[in-house]
């Protein structure tokens, strides 16, 4: 056998007796850990963006670690197959891993600490699996008595119910008075003041995923990010424990914000990395709230890869539109296996919208079927909106409907004002018509007096703080008022709602705003 090689892991760490980047450093020990445990000996590419959720750049941090890893003389693989030899694979892929230890390689490794090998307890604690757990009978591993109750403080439960309530009911900032004093506290400062209140790590991590996911409602996904790091960290204080659904959460939040800047891969490889190892595999399995999550984003990112491109690969685009609608129904089973009319709603709604897509790009479906199924899809978004205790309008379906209504309308770049008024956009009258009867719903609940009046009533409720939309909810209203304005021959109306557009655009990922300009360049010049 080759002469071993050290590695000390009280700082500073060593390895050869020569100082190592901690990244290096822990990629390596992880690697040995993950052979030497049984198991498949992979380690993926999702637990290095858990473990270093700060890094600019896993590409970077990972060609670091196999440059160092030469210098060390250790030869480590990637891929799939962990039988492969490491000399004959190819660098391109590398990053996104699989990553792995041959047998012999993990042999030589002397894995140490102050001089002497590394106890299991060190070994995890290097590595943040965390710390042993309280005995079945709730006291400490010395025997001591637990310091107070193990409910923790009942301030921290009650500021926490308060924060989800306020977050269900999208109450997410302070409230305040003419004088500038809090009628109400909000989402976002709840779950902070119940941070404070928290008494141990997995309470922290409660408080921590209600103001991410606020955070990713705000649209500040920096934030977002930030949040998600902090329940990494409390998770990881709080110990193994029962925290599979948060372990899950984080992942699931972390996926989203991902998809909210648009970059797809990452989402993606999230939701690869759940399903393809336990114990997360098995929560996403079990507990629908996270199986809702999970197919709910798959179907969302499925079909944008199948209305992503107009290419010749149309089969390839095709199989993307089934896996959604496939994904899509297994989202709404979810929904109300944990009996959340909001979750289905969402999901109904996205349903209605991808079958209108997928139809108008021959995918799936056809156009003339596809119209009436889309519209009672939004009409069973609509229901369950209203059984949710949402109250208004839900701004999806809205914009939604007002997309297809006008669906069949020339796609003319900037057609004459004359030319663009010929237009025939669907009055709500015949949609309705279109979509039937349709049991358990009136459709002048849904269906207004005109498309400019919808839009005109929910930017009223944002502008008045009745309603609050995200970032791209306020955009797709900006563009579906001007584009109705234009066609009642409200310029002014219209010039405004482009100037907002313009405005609120610029802080949309490239694809969401290369979407706005082309469907700008439809419109007549104001």
């Amino acid at each position: 056998m080759s002469e071993p090689l050290r590695i000390e892991l009280a700082a500073p760490q060593t390895v050869a007796g020569r100082r190592a980047s901690y990244q290096s450093l822990w990629l390596l020990v992880r690697l040995c850990h993950a052979r030497r445990s049984g198991g498949d000996g992979l380690v993926r590419l999702a637990e290095l963006r858990q473990q270093f959720p700060d890094a600019r750049s896993l590409r970077m941090l990972v060609s670091r670690a196999y440059r160092d890893f030469a210098g060390w003389g250790v030869r480590a693989g990637w891929g799939a197959d962990p039988t492969r030899d490491p000399r004959f694979l190819n660098p391109d892929g590398r990053s996104q891993g699989p990553f792995w230890l041959p047998a012999d390689e993990t042999a030589r490794v002397a894995i140490e600490v102050e001089g002497r090998p590394a106890s299991a307890t060190e070994l995890a604690d290097f590595l943040g699996f965390g710390r042993p757990l309280p005995t079945a009978g709730g006291s400490p591993p010395d025997g001591s008595p637990p310091d107070g109750s193990p409910l923790g403080p009942i301030d921290f439960w009650a500021t926490l119910a308060s924060a989800q309530q306020d977050l269900r009911q999208g109450r997410l900032l302070a409230l305040l008075d003419a004088g500038g004093g809090a009628l109400q506290r909000g989402a976002l400062a709840g779950f902070k003041a119940a941070a404070e209140l928290a008494d141990d790590g997995l309470q922290q991590a409660l408080a921590a995923l209600g103001e991410a996911s606020v955070w990713r409602r705000l649209d500040d996904l920096g934030a977002a990010r930030q949040t998600l790091a902090q329940l990494r960290r409390a998770l990881k204080d709080g110990g193994a424990g029962e925290s599979g659904y948060l372990d899950a959460m984080e992942q699931i939040l972390s996926a989203w914000v991902a998809w909210g800047q648009r970059e797809a891969g990452q989402a993606e490889a999230i939701l690869a990395g759940m399903r393809s190892a336990e114990p997360r595999a098995s929560v996403v399995r079990h507990h629908p709230r996270i199986r809702f999550e999970w197919y709910n984003l798959s179907a969302l990112i499925a079909r944008a890869r199948a209305l992503g491109g107009h290419g010749p690969d149309v089969a390839l685009r095709r199989c993307h539109a089934v896996g959604a609608l496939e994904h899509f129904a297994r989202a709404l089973e979810a929904a109300f296996e944990f009996g959340s009319f909001d979750a289905a709603q969402q999901v109904a709604a996205n349903t209605g919208m991808a079958i209108w897509l997928f139809a108008g790009e021959g995918l799936c479906g056809e156009p003339a079927e596809a119209g009436p199924e889309a519209l009672r899809w939004l009409l069973l978004s609509e229901r369950l909106c209203r059984c949710a205790g949402g109250g208004g309008q839900s701004a999806w379906n809205a914009i939604y409907l007002m997309r297809i209504a006008r669906g069949d309308c020339p796609r003319q770049v900037q057609p004459t004002l004359a030319e663009f008024r010929a237009y025939r956009p669907i009055q709500p009258a015949e949609l309705k018509a279109r979509a039937g009867d349709w049991p358990g719903l009136d459709g002048a609940m849904l269906l207004p007096p005109s498309w400019l009046a919808l839009a005109d009533s929910l930017l009223a409720a944002q502008r008045e703080g009745r309603a609050r939309y995200s970032l791209l909810q306020r955009c797709g209203l900006w563009l579906e008022h001007a584009w109705y304005a234009l066609h009642d021959g409200q310029r002014a109306a219209a010039a405004e709602s482009l100037a907002r557009l313009e405005a609120e655009a610029a802080g949309l990922p490239a694809s969401d705003r290369a979407f706005f300009a082309e469907a700008r360049g439809m419109l007549p010049e104001v």
